[in-house]
């Protein structure tokens, strides 16, 4: 990866989840397996800006939701988002955990494309998937929310072996993988601050 690691995170973090994708595949049904995921080779990335993560609040969304696919424990589900403004803190105790998995920027390392093959966010083409702690009634007891606290997940550095490992993990499909990758040394959770609303819904619910 280039010189421009660090920045590229910074970017991401201030991008990713502050507009809805306006563009993605179509999603696949909510029972789908792994299989269900593009096939379509990604074929180039793009160099982001790199703005504060302290600037991270916008004004809440309006209009339709945007739709977008996500892993939860080995299956992909579809999910919408509306974001929500907050001030610092009120929600780091009543949100569930969203977690965007950033790929290498080497796609040669790529097992397979990613759900957002790319997603398009402020003009930018970001690589990533998204991965839920939780679903609707799974694992049930309250846990989920449909305010959601988002995390990114990268590479912990940009030696090519840890890319290589990370890539080796990959798509991380669970919580559990996520936090087995950050375990290992091989990534690293960077709090974005940012908040959203989102709920499990029909794979054709933005048709």
């Amino acid at each position: 990866m280039s010189v421009h690691f660090s920045s590229l995170t910074v970017a991401l973090v201030g991008t990713v989840f502050l507009v809805g994708c306006n563009q993605m595949s179509p999603p696949t049904s909510p029972s789908s397996t792994l299989t269900g995921a593009s096939t379509t080779a990604a074929t180039s990335s793009v160099a982001l800006p790199a703005p504060a993560i302290g600037a991270l609040s916008a004004a809440a969304g309006t209009g339709k939701p945007e739709y977008e696919r996500a892993y939860y424990n080995g299956t992909i589900v579809t999910m919408n988002h509306i974001e929500v403004p907050q001030n610092p803190g009120v929600l780091a105790h009543a949100a569930a955990d969203l977690y965007a998995v950033i790929y290498p920027a080497n796609h040669a390392l790529w097992p397979s494309p990613p759900l957002c093959n790319p997603c398009i966010h402020n003009g930018n083409a970001i690589f990533h998937d998204h991965v839920l702690d939780s679903i609707p009634s799974d694992p049930g007891h309250g846990e989920f929310n449909p305010l959601w606290h988002v995390f990114v997940i990268r590479p912990a550095n940009a030696l090519p072996a840890t890319q290589a490992a990370y890539a080796l993990r990959l798509p991380m499909t669970s919580e559990a993988a996520v936090d087995a990758a950050i375990a290992a040394g091989v990534a690293v959770e960077v709090d974005t601050g940012s908040y959203f609303l989102c709920s499990i819904v029909n794979a054709h619910a933005g048709g």
